[in-house]
């Protein structure tokens, strides 16, 4: 929820800026279908009804190829500079999960202090919770899983991990790349003529 709303308040924010959306016309994005791709795939085994039935043990699996689906729309844009802050923090998540077969390591100490309750008697319950997976000593590259509480935040955030913050920053700063408009040389030499 809390970084919905922080993407949709970088595109208000970018729209004003530069007075529009005028900039996208001179902009390009590769294989923008490969996010749709990867979020279907995501929506279809995150939810109760895919976890009791009988193809829930390939949800890791699939996880992973979703993540590697989403990696490429980032691999084919890295002309943005926004992208490439996005895909660090991208691979260090994948790196974690794939760590983990196919999980995130999420420290419920944190989930606690955001009053995430109902997700830590999950864990406790059943030792893995969708995408997550209890954090332990037999979990890897704890570090990089689910371990950044911001309670000033709460109840509106949740645990992040390192990644999430990179993916977060780099996002907003591709989509001020992306709507910002490049005056072309005609235009700056006809306001250089207005003015003087």
């Amino acid at each position: 929820m809390l970084l919905s709303a922080t993407v949709i308040i970088c595109i208000i924010i970018a729209i004003i800026a530069n007075h529009g959306v005028k900039g996208i016309e001179e902009k390009s994005v590769k294989g923008f279908y490969l996010i749709f791709i990867g979020f279907i795939i995501q929506l279809t085994i995150f939810n109760r009804q895919f976890t009791s039935s009988k193809l829930a043990n390939l949800m890791p699996s699939l996880y992973i190829i979703s993540l590697f689906i989403l990696m490429l729309f980032l691999v084919l844009n890295l002309k943005y500079n926004g992208i490439k802050i996005a895909l660090a923090g991208f691979l260090l998540n994948v790196a974690t999960i794939v760590a983990n077969k196919g999980y995130m390591p999420q420290d419920t100490d944190k989930l606690a202090a955001m009053g995430e309750f109902d997700k830590i008697n999950m864990l406790n319950k059943f030792g893995t919770y969708y995408n997550g997976i209890t954090m332990s000593a037999r979990t890897h590259l704890n570090f990089l899983g689910d371990i950044i509480a911001p309670t000033f935040l709460k109840p509106y955030g949740s645990v992040y991990s390192i990644g999430d913050i990179f993916i977060l920053i780099g996002i907003c700063i591709f989509i001020f790349e992306f709507l910002k408009f490049e005056k072309n040389q005609e235009e700056i030499d006809e306001e250089d003529f207005i003015e003087g």
